[in-house]
């Protein structure tokens, strides 16, 4: 028997129109009609972000382009709203974002409060499970970062490079003024 629940379902066309085409903020994702918002972004998180954002734009500006906060779907009624990911611009996004048959090379989620880190690598897992080959998982606070791939056991904590196929930063430049 399945759970009854308080929470009032949106129509997916609403979730579109609202978050998607007409940019709402707060962020909100979206699984099977319940909305989830995006915890707020603090000053940390927002380095972190621009800095790789950055380094990605600056360094691969010819093959990568990295979008932030770009609306994902990755199956009919999931939406998620990563914190930076990565189109390959020889495989280019067809239609304003990246849908269920067309993935995008890397999803980067940035530690907030409340989040916790077990629960980004979960999203992690359905990136993967829609075709994306990297993740990265980052906590600016305690200056910690992991790579989580498609068929790793567990995600890895990285030491010095954050590594995503061509992609390679140090932590020194991710955490840049943090």
């Amino acid at each position: 028997m399945a759970a009854i629940t308080n929470t009032p379902l949106v129509p997916i066309e609403e979730y579109i129109a609202r978050f998607v085409e007409g940019a709402q903020k707060p962020a909100c994702e979206y699984i099977d009609g319940v909305l989830i918002p995006k915890p707020m972004g603090t000053k940390k998180h927002s380095q972190v972000q621009a800095n790789i954002t950055n380094l990605i734009g600056n360094r691969y500006d010819e093959t990568l382009n990295p979008l932030p906060e770009l609306t994902i779907r990755l199956r009919d009624t999931e939406f998620y709203v990563p914190d930076l990911a990565v189109e390959e611009l020889a495989n280019p996004i067809q239609g304003r974002y990246p849908g269920p048959d067309n993935p995008v090379l890397l999803c980067v989620e940035i530690v907030s409060p409340p989040d916790r880190v077990g629960k980004l690598f979960s999203k992690c897992e359905h990136y993967h499970e829609w075709g994306v080959p990297y993740c990265w998982v980052i906590d600016p606070e305690r200056k910690i970062a992991w790579e989580y791939f498609p068929n790793d056991a567990e995600p890895r904590k990285v030491e010095e490079t954050l590594t995503a196929g061509p992609i390679k930063l140090g932590l020194d430049d991710v955490f840049r003024r943090v």
